[in-house]
Order: C-alpha cells, then sequence, then structure tokens
C-alpha cells in the first residue's frame, strides 16, 4: 500500500464519519481513550512491551525500552461521538446529539540518560478522557392532563442536557535495567478531573382558554408547572503512582503494572454546585384536592463545596510474542480494576431557607447539594497485533473491551440522592493502522470504531404518558418511568502522531 492509498483512504474515512449514525456517548469507562498513536492502534495491549512513548502509563519499567532520547506529538485528528438514546423521555421520544474533538492528545519527551547507562526517564502529558455531550428536546401536545379543569390543555415541555467531563495527566517516570532482561520502573501523577454538567426539566401544563366554567362556577385560568435544574462544576486535583516490571526474552516479554487509587484533598477549584425543584397548581387524582406548592432552591460555590473524585486500585499484566520470522508480533493484556463503595463525590452545607415550609424526607433535604459516586469491579482484555509489511513499514491493529463500571451499580447506602446522570454501555474498540519511518522519524496514522449498546434501562422521563400528578414516583406532570431505554453507540477517531528520535535510530 502506497502512502497515496493511505491518505486517499483516510480522507474517505473522514468524510463518511460525518453521517448520522445512530450512537450514544458515555464516559464511565475506563478504557475509552488510549495514548500515542503506536499504542491506540495495538488497542493498548502493550503492558507486556512495544509500548513506546506510552511506557510512563502502561507499564513504566518499558521506558528502558527506548534507545534513544525521543520527543512523541500524538492527536487525535477528528474523533467524532453521535449520541441516540431511544425512548429516553418516553416512548419513541429520543435523544441525540453529534459532537467533534480535534485536538492534542499526548506528548512526551523519554531521555536516555548517558551518565547512568542502566536508567531511562520520561516526562508526559496526556488526555485520559474528553467526554463532551449536548442535548436539547422538546414535547409540545394537547391533551387533557388536569383533572380539574374540562377539555384539553396544552402540555408543553423542554429537557436539556450538557455534560463536559476531562481527565488530563501530568506527570514523570523512570525505570532501571536491572539485568539484561529483568527491568523495573515507576511513575506519578497529578491528575486533573474536570465537570461541567447541567440538566434541566422544565413542564407547564394550561387551559387553551383565558376564561372557565365549570357549570356555573368561574374557574380562573392558571398554568401548572413542575421545574428541576441542576448544576455541577469542578476542578479536582489528584496524585496517582503507577509501578512495573518487565521481563524480556528472545521471543516474548511479561509485564506487570499496578496503579494506586488516586490521592485527594490536594487543591481544587471552579468549584459550584446548584439544585432548583419547584411544583404549582398540581392536584391529586381521584380526589382533586391540591397538592402542596413548593420550591426547593439552593446554591454553593467555592470554599463552601468539598470535592473528592476517588479512582480505584488497578493490576495489569501482559504478554508480547515475537514470531519466528521477527515480522510479526502479538501483544495481549488484561487489567482489572477494583470496586469503589459508593460514597459522596461532592457535598456542601445547605442554606437554612432552601425550601420555606417543604416537608421532605430529613435526610435527602439535608443532603440536597450532595452528589454520590462509586464503580463496580471491570475486567478488561485488549489483543493487538503488528506485522511488518516491508523496510521501514508497520501495520498495526487490535480490539479491546471497555465494560461500563456504574452499570447496574447498587448505589446502597446512599439510594435516592443525586447522582450525574448518564447511560451505562459497555463499548468495544477497533483499531488498526500504519507506521513508517522517514529520515529516521516516526510517523504514525490510524482509526479506530468503537461501537456499544445496552437495553433495560430506566427513562430520565417519561413525557410521551404523562398524568397530572404521579404518586408512585411523587412527580408532577409526567407519567411512570420505564426500563425500555436503548442506548447506541459508535465512533470514529482518526489518529495521526509522530515522534521524533535524538541521537540513535528506533528500537
Amino acid at each position: 500500500m502506497t502512502l497515496k492509498d493511505i491518505i486517499c483512504k483516510s480522507c474517505i474515512l473522514a468524510f463518511l464519519s460525518f453521517f448520522p449514525f445512530a450512537i450514544s456517548g458515555q464516559s464511565h469507562n475506563y478504557w475509552t481513550r488510549s495514548f500515542n498513536e503506536e499504542s491506540s492502534l495495538l488497542s493498548g495491549a502493550v503492558v507486556g512491551g512495544g509500548s513506546g512513548p506510552s511506557s510512563i502509563y502502561y507499564n513504566p519499567a518499558s521506558i528502558s525500552e527506548v534507545t534513544a532520547s525521543k520527543l512523541s506529538l500524538n492527536a487525535s485528528l477528528f474523533s467524532f461521538d453521535f449520541i441516540n438514546v431511544k425512548n429516553a423521555l418516553g416512548e419513541d421520544i429520543d435523544l441525540a446529539s453529534t459532537t467533534g474533538n480535534i485536538e492534542p492528545r499526548f506528548i512526551s519527551y523519554m531521555i536516555k540518560s548517558k551518565r547512568f547507562k542502566n536508567w531511562s526517564f520520561e516526562i508526559a502529558g496526556l488526555n485520559n478522557e474528553n467526554i463532551k455531550v449536548g442535548i436539547s428536546e422538546s414535547v409540545d401536545k394537547r391533551i387533557d392532563i388536569l383533572t380539574g379543569v374540562p377539555g384539553d390543555e396544552r402540555y408543553f415541555a423542554f429537557y436539556q442536557y450538557t455534560n463536559h467531563f476531562r481527565d488530563d495527566w501530568i506527570g514523570m517516570g523512570g525505570s532501571v535495567k536491572l539485568n539484561d532482561r529483568l527491568y523495573a520502573g515507576a511513575s506519578m501523577f497529578v491528575c486533573i478531573k474536570s465537570l461541567d454538567y447541567t440538566r434541566s426539566l422544565d413542564i407547564e401544563a394550561y387551559p387553551l382558554s383565558d376564561s372557565i366554567f365549570v357549570g356555573n362556577e368561574y374557574i380562573p385560568s392558571y398554568v401548572a408547572a413542575y421545574e428541576k435544574s441542576e448544576y455541577l462544576r469542578f476542578n479536582d486535583y489528584r496524585l496517582t503512582w503507577k509501578a512495573g516490571i518487565l521481563y524480556e526474552s528472545e521471543n516474548y516479554s511479561i509485564g506487570l503494572s499496578v496503579t494506586t487509587p488516586s490521592l485527594g484533598g490536594i487543591y481544587s477549584d471552579s468549584k459550584r454546585v446548584t439544585r432548583k425543584e419547584t411544583q404549582s397548581n398540581i392536584t391529586m387524582p381521584g380526589t382533586g384536592e391540591p397538592v402542596p406548592d413548593y420550591v426547593i432552591v439552593d446554591y454553593q460555590e467555592k470554599k463552601n463545596v468539598n470535592v473528592a473524585y476517588r479512582t480505584p486500585f488497578s493490576v495489569a499484566a501482559g504478554v508480547t510474542y515475537n514470531f519466528a520470522d521477527r515480522r510479526r508480533t502479538l501483544y495481549t493484556s488484561v487489567e482489572y480494576f477494583s470496586k469503589i463503595d459508593p460514597y459522596r463525590m461532592v457535598e456542601a452545607e445547605e442554606s437554612p431557607d432552601i425550601g420555606p415550609g417543604f416537608q421532605a424526607d430529613e435526610v435527602l433535604f439535608s443532603e440536597w447539594l450532595t452528589y454520590v459516586n462509586g464503580a463496580r469491579p471491570v475486567f478488561n482484555v485488549a489483543l493487538g497485533y503488528s506485522w511488518t509489511l516491508k523496510k521501514d513499514l508497520l501495520f498495526m491493529g487490535g480490539f479491546r473491551t471497555d465494560f461500563n463500571y456504574v452499570k447496574n451499580l447498587d448505589f446502597d447506602p446512599y439510594t435516592g440522592f443525586n447522582t450525574v446522570q448518564s447511560v451505562s454501555v459497555d463499548l468495544y474498540h477497533i483499531t488498526c493502522g500504519f507506521s513508517w519511518n522517514v529520515l529516521g522519524q516516526d510517523i504514525i496514522t490510524g482509526i479506530q470504531y468503537s461501537l456499544g449498546r445496552n437495553k433495560n434501562q430506566k427513562q430520565f422521563a417519561n413525557l410521551s404518558d404523562p398524568v397530572e400528578y404521579n404518586t408512585v414516583e411523587n412527580l408532577a406532570l409526567q407519567g411512570i418511568r420505564t426500563n425500555d431505554v436503548i442506548p447506541l453507540y459508535n465512533s470514529i477517531s482518526l489518529y495521526f502522531g509522530a515522534s521524533f528520535n535524538f541521537g540513535g535510530e528506533k528500537k
């Protein structure tokens, strides 16, 4: 395959990626991203060796594989996510959106020490995750929903959701050659978790006439309304460490790497949290008795908000096998992520004026600004394959699982507390691409296709079959939510990377 053929096919894939697939994005997955194009195209199956500049992340012992100082710059040329969450707001009321990213994702400098010949070092900055989702949907229809008012009313609802989550890592690491076959290494990162999240639902139902008579009695026109909105933003800075070992033989290498849970409490900024819920002019079905109006609203920011974003302990292992012809290599990696018991991710002291006269459950009322989080244990598998097609031209491909860590998570003892709303999808990633050496430098291009599907998730709201007051869930102007949401996921990312070698050839 010529360079011209590679460029043409990449352009075609970029063009096709603009067409609207039925898909859904998700951020509660550990292996959504991989780093630097070399390891990306091998689907991250590089714990046992072959990780190149991304050694500092996958297995810091592999930093010793570098034979010359090297600067690496890698970017996602195009990364498109399309969202379609079927039945999210009721039967046949879907949520759909398209987002795209074009930005650098990985930069590193690997240093082969001349003074300490058994040592190698690396500094790096990488984007572990960057999820952008923006969705809005409205419902406008004429139905008879207000039991105390004859005839149809106009029922109008508007739902809006945005979620931008970034996970950036900046770190340094080093490894040492213990003997001809054994290496050990460690790295430390500052991890910056950034969340900007909003969600709102506004519903109004009102008569179509200015004056209403029931028999001879005049009823003033009024609007029945329900509103719920929330906003959460923070940057949380945390520390985490990685340590690894690597054993190499003539035909294979074996690696092991562990990652510590992140250490928080270092620093956080841009902290804001607010929640509001109101209800007015709602009557109880059957009796016609008015349901009390209420307003619950509160806001806190900066030092009044505490953020503690936890990450799991993980252990990864991998094997890299070189075939006898020395032109083909098989890569395998597995990683286990431990469980994170449900915990308060964000909490703040509520105002005493949060909701005058509101009669609510004492625990949830006092935790109005609390957001909880947690994670199930997850076990992921990755496979990679490389094949030297000719001198200075290498084909790479791979596959990896990426199981969702909040799917079916039991939040007990925080059941009923607020969470960052999302859909839960198990993902599967397929990668392929080429690397060629030009004048001693490494150029890498490729593509990643991701897909996922789930079912039986609970609706965000039921706006297709609304009632004036839903006594099962105590919700106004909404129907009973069912478990028939079907999130779908497809994504295409085009990669480009370059590594600049100083003082030697690539190993």
